[in-house]
């Protein structure tokens, strides 16, 4: 599932549940969040735990979109690199439009 549906579908729970506060939906947010999404969050959990604030629900989501985006952006260039290495031919061809670009 995308981020931006679990975002979508965590609303509409919200709607349904009378959940109001920031610090409600990023708790229960917490209790949705499973394997490495659990991980970064890994903040607001102990700010939970210790009884801390922990923040606007904007704040939280945002955050998420962050951490999600630099994911798919280290995803992308991975497989980028993939193909650059199996096609050599495109690995020359796309090194020398580069280097063409950067006038070298």
């Amino acid at each position: 599932m995308h981020l931006h549906d679990w975002l979508s579908q965590i609303a509409l729970y919200y709607l349904v549940s009378s959940i109001i506060a920031d610090n409600q939906k990023i708790v229960y947010a917490l209790t949705r969040l499973r394997a490495s999404a659990s991980t970064y969050m890994k903040s607001y959990y102990d700010k939970v735990q210790a009884g801390q604030g922990v923040g606007s629900w904007g704040d939280f989501a945002q955050e998420l979109k962050n951490i999600y985006r630099q994911r798919d952006d280290k995803k992308g260039a991975k497989k980028k690199l993939t193909v650059l290495w199996v096609n050599k031919d495109l690995a020359k061809r796309t090194l020398s439009s580069m280097q063409n670009d950067t006038g070298h």
